[in-house]
Formats: structure tokens, C-alpha cells, sequence
């Protein structure tokens, strides 16, 4: 197995494991309500303060080194990594608006909490908006035309675009819910953000390598 598709199920896990560990830190550990978003974990205890920020860390330097390292002379694939890293990248360093903050100035670049917010939320839709294009646009790309495609590849990609467009359904209902326009109380954020990131784990996990390999 070559580096390339080691990385890419790397990301794929990283991205699997994130909500469910969020979930049994701030829970089942703590015993907290659940959170409205799974940004929201990491301003809630000091224990699970760092996961998000050591996840979405990972994932934003293992998009980069993809960009520079695996993605070759393909420009658009180096352009959507990196855009990728970046919104990661500002989601790890900045916080979320939340009950639970209580300093004036946060993060890496010590914003107000509603200034942060913003730049959180901004890397939220750029980070998911990339993962999205990554996977419908990169990911089914061949070197064949569709007529010598592999029956594995027809299926992979079927599963890329359901994939993807589910995620962009995800992403819809994230970005109302952060105009306020749902029902307050009910964790909508945190449900689409676990949607988004198992289909883009299982997306890179298949990527990888790990599943429906061409015989």
C-alpha cells in the first residue's frame, strides 16, 4: 500500500472516529447534554478541550501535506486540499460561540467570542464545502473513459456522488441552522456535522483503498 492511500484512510478514520468520541467524552465521561454541535465539545470540559482542535489539527496538516506532497500536477485537486487545510485549520484554532466560554478573547487569534464564532463557522463551511468537491469532483476521476471504467470504479463513484450529495444536503441544513432559522434545543448542527464527516471518512476509506478494490 502506498503512502498516498495510507493517508487518505488515515483521514478517513480521523474523521469516523471524531463524533462518537466527542460523544463518550462529554456524556457518557461527564455526564453533560449532548452538544448542539460537535464544536461545541470543545468548550465545555477541559477534558475534551483538546480533541476537536487535535482532530481537526490532524486532518487540516494531512490535508496540506496532500496538496503539496500527493495530489500531483493536478491543480484542482491541490487547490480544494489546501482549501481544506485552511477551513480545518481555522476551525481547530478559533472557538465556537458558547455557553461554556467564558474569556473575552479566545483562540490562536485571541478574537472576541463573537468574532471567533464567525471565523469558526466560516472554516466549518469552507473545510465541509471542500471535503464535498474533493470527493464528487477528485475522487471519481479516471485515467479511462467511462466505457473501460472497472464495475468497482462505476460502483465507487455512484457511492462519491451519493456521498457528496448528501453531505451538501448536510451542509444546508448546517448553515440554516447557524442563521438561527431551526428549532433551538435540538442538536441540528451537531447531527449534520456527524453525517458530513461519516460519509467523508467512508468516502476516503474507500478512496484509500480499504473497501470495493478493483479485482
Amino acid at each position: 500500500m502506498s503512502d498516498r492511500w495510507f493517508q487518505l484512510r488515515v483521514m478517513g478514520i480521523v474523521a469516523l472516529v471524531l463524533p462518537p468520541f466527542a460523544i463518550i467524552l462529554v456524556m457518557l465521561i461527564h455526564g453533560l447534554p449532548i452538544p448542539m454541535s460537535i464544536s461545541e465539545t470543545a468548550t465545555m470540559t477541559d477534558a475534551s478541550d483538546f480533541l476537536l482542535p487535535l482532530c481537526l489539527g490532524a486532518y487540516s496538516l494531512l490535508s496540506l501535506t496532500y496538496a503539496l506532497h500527493y495530489s500531483y500536477d493536478d491543480i484542482l485537486d491541490k487547490i480544494i486540499t489546501a482549501s481544506m487545510c485552511g477551513g480545518f485549520f481555522l476551525v481547530a484554532v478559533q472557538k465556537c460561540a458558547s455557553p461554556y466560554v467564558t474569556g473575552t478573547h479566545i483562540g490562536l487569534f485571541r478574537l472576541t467570542p463573537e468574532w471567533s464564532h464567525i471565523v469558526h463557522c466560516v472554516g466549518a463551511v469552507v473545510g465541509f464545502g471542500a471535503m464535498i468537491l474533493w470527493i464528487m469532483l477528485c475522487f471519481s476521476k479516471s485515467n479511462k473513459p467511462k466505457s473501460k471504467q472497472t464495475k468497482q470504479k462505476k460502483i465507487r463513484n455512484n457511492i462519491y456522488y451519493g456521498f457528496g450529495w448528501a453531505m451538501v444536503a448536510s451542509l444546508g441544513i448546517f448553515a440554516i441552522d447557524l442563521l438561527g432559522l431551526l428549532r433551538s434545543g435540538f442538536p441540528t448542527t451537531f447531527i449534520a456535522e456527524w453525517i458530513m464527516l461519516t460519509f467523508g471518512g467512508t468516502a476516503c476509506l474507500i478512496k484509500g483503498g480499504a473497501f470495493l478494490k478493483d479485482k
